[in-house]
C-alpha cells in the first residue's frame, strides 16, 4: 500500500507493484489437493488438522510445503511431505501405513 502512495511513480516502480500484487493474490489462492488412504491410518495434515480414516479427501490449500503424518496400531509411523505451488494440480498424496512392527 505504501508503495502506491511514492509519487512521482517510474515505470520501473509500477511494475514492481503489479507483480507483487500478483504474487500475494497467488499466495492466497486455495489449490485443490486429493489425498488417499487406506480407511485404516489415521491421517493428520500438521499445522492444518485431524482428518482421521478416509479413502479419498479433498483439501482446499494455500500454496506452502505441508507434511502428511500417517499412524495405525501395530505399523510404523509415515510422514510424507508435499509442496503445494500455484499454476500446478499436484497429484494425489497417499497416506498408508503399511509396514508391520
Amino acid at each position: 500500500r505504501q508503495a502506491k502512495l511514492i509519487e512521482p511513480r517510474g515505470p520501473v516502480l509500477d511494475r514492481q507493484i503489479a507483480q507483487l500484487q500478483a504474487l500475494l493474490k497467488n499466495a492466497n489462492t486455495p489449490i485443490e489437493l486429493m489425498l488417499r488412504s487406506d480407511m485404516e491410518t489415521e491421517v493428520i495434515l500438521l499445522k492444518v488438522a485431524r482428518l482421521g480414516r478416509f479413502a479419498q479427501h479433498q483439501l482446499s490449500l494455500r500454496p506452502g510445503v505441508y507434511t502428511a503424518v500417517g499412524s495405525r496400531n501395530g505399523y510404523r509411523d509415515v510422514r510424507h511431505t508435499f509442496t503445494v505451488n500455484h499454476g500446478n494440480t499436484p497429484p494425489p498424496v497417499m497416506i498408508v501405513c503399511a509396514e508391520k512392527i
